[in-house]
């Protein structure tokens, strides 16, 4: 497959004779049907990783009705599954070298489903914590590793496609989770929420049936037990640490204290093995690529601000402004349209526009529909919230397959799985800390307008609240705009002959 790509490749540079040219497009012809086959069960993995993130939420009540735990339970149900795809992300490249791609796809969906059985079958919390724990962590592998072979099974000329392709998966499925949770859950039992990943995981298992990479060969890429631990203590006490230190108000909770302290040592500990171990859970060095840093950073910083503001809305709906809970919910759906749209459309214009100009509009629609959502009012609440919210979706749509593409645009093949590991992890605790952070300001902010305002009504306490949030919204657009010059550090690959179609 990858010999065909090259030879394709000779054609396009004019070095081949007129024999070796119909060969080797006869040779294009037939990769389709499988490349097609095994980049929709790709597809199929990484929006089933992604729902169930979000899939177990509307089944929570029930669920913790059935196995006597409060709500306690729920908090730990979506933790632990977050935590382990965040921890073991980054150790993709290794087992990845170690087993080839084949294998650990199949080793990860089989260590996905089971763990979802075992959750169907739980009859405790601590039980389905564990199991949770790992789906997750065969959930973490497919991620990155999906991203991975796809930018394996294609030439860098339709990079920009295929990551929008798979993309719109990534948003697809936490989009459908929940309604499909809340549908399963209504006409049978929760349990099944957790089923349904069993026929979904052999379906998607068997289109990569046809997949065969040079790197199939197991490689003997020793991996450092001792700096597995570390990464796994420290991002797990990390992603402990932002997602709960806004309810406990940071510092003041010792649970919080000691998730800082254990995060701190973690990583120190990990720092100062790098010098005599070579720090061989990934590679460091990866980091030393401009294009992959300086994505880096704005995937982080894209996705922040993306899932501060998926967070934000519902609540100030149904807070200060009073809204049911099934239209706040109702909000997030066309925005989250929208975006799987404009990812697919922009995988479209990777290689035709200059992927900064792409950049630089998708950074100012995001600042712009964030100043929109600092406008809410009272008494003109609708139009603010839907036209912001589907301004910054249509900014942040721009701005992923760009981002994406740039990323491994000039690292060398044999180190792409763990750049996305990265890139998968980084995105995991841009979720976590930008909910953290914000929360905190949004806990800040609320009380300086009390203390201005005075709390002696309910009408005084979601006045504050609402100001709130409009600040926060402000310093979000704020950001977005002052973070746009950064783009010029990227080094734009030469242009390309437009590619074969699909």
């Amino acid at each position: 497959m990858i010999a065909g790509l090259i030879e394709l490749g000779r054609l396009m540079a004019g070095n081949v004779t007129a024999e070796e040219t119909a060969s080797v497009l006869q040779s294009e012809r037939d990769l389709r049907p499988r490349r097609l086959l095994i980049t929709c069960g790709l597809s199929l993995a990484t929006a089933l990783q992604a729902a169930d993130a979000l899939i177990a939420n509307v089944a929570l009540p029930k669920l913790e009705a059935d196995l006597g735990s409060g709500i306690e339970l729920g908090v730990w149900i979506i933790t632990s599954y977050l935590c382990a795809t965040a921890v073991v992300a980054p150790l993709t490249g290794r087992l990845r070298r170690r087993y080839g791609p084949r294998q650990l796809f199949f080793f990860a969906m089989g260590g996905f489903v089971t763990g979802s059985l075992l959750c169907a079958g739980a009859t405790s919390g601590g039980a389905i914590i564990a199991f949770r724990i790992l789906q997750g962590a065969g959930g973490g592998l497919l991620h990155p590793l999906a991203q991975a072979i796809l930018l394996d099974l294609y030439p860098k000329e339709r990079h920009g496609r295929v990551m929008a392709i798979w993309g719109a998966a990534l948003m697809l499925g936490p989009i459908l989770g929940p309604v499909i949770g809340g549908v399963i859950t209504d006409l049978s039992s929760w349990r099944w929420v957790f089923v349904i990943n069993l026929p979904l995981g052999v379906l998607a298992s068997c289109c990569l049936l046809p997949l065969h990479t040079p790197n199939d060969g197991r490689q003997k890429d020793a991996i450092d037990p001792i700096g597995v631990f570390l990464l796994m203590i420290g991002v797990g006490a990390l992603q402990l640490f932002l997602q709960r230190a806004p309810a406990h108000s940071w510092f003041r909770s010792p649970e919080i204290i000691v998730e800082a302290i254990v995060t701190v040592l973690s990583f120190a500990l990990l720092g100062a093995r790098v010098p005599y171990s070579g720090f061989t859970v990934f590679r460091p060095q990866i980091f030393n690529d401009v294009n992959f840093s300086t994505a880096a950073f704005y995937n982080f910083m894209n996705s922040a601000l993306l899932f501060v503001t998926v967070v934000f809305i519902p609540l100030l709906a149904q807070g200060p402004l009073g809204l049911p809970a099934t239209a706040a919910g109702a909000l997030i759906m066309p925005r989250a349209i929208l975006l799987m749209v404009v990812m697919l459309s922009t995988g479209r214009l990777i290689g035709r526009i200059d992927d900064r100009i792409l950049l630089a509009s998708g950074w100012v629609l995001s600042a712009a529909g964030l100043m929109i959502l600092s406008t809410i009012e009272p008494d003109s609440r609708f139009l603010p919230i839907v036209l912001g919210s589907l301004v910054q979706s249509l900014g942040a749509g721009i701005l992923y397959i760009p981002l994406a593409t740039l990323a491994f645009s000039s690292l060398p093949p044999e180190v792409r799985t763990d750049a996305t590991g990265l890139y998968s992890l980084l995105r995991q605790l841009a979720y976590a800390s930008g909910v953290a952070l914000m929360a905190a300001i949004l806990q800040s902010k609320t009380l300086a307008h009390l203390d201005v305002i005075g709390a002696g009504t309910v009408l005084a306490r979601e006045t504050a609240e609402l100001n709130a949030y409009r600040d926060c919204f402000r310093a979000m657009s704020v950001v977005s705009l002052l973070i746009i010059p950064g783009i010029f550090l990227f080094r734009l690959p030469a242009r390309r002959q437009p590619p074969l179609s699909a």
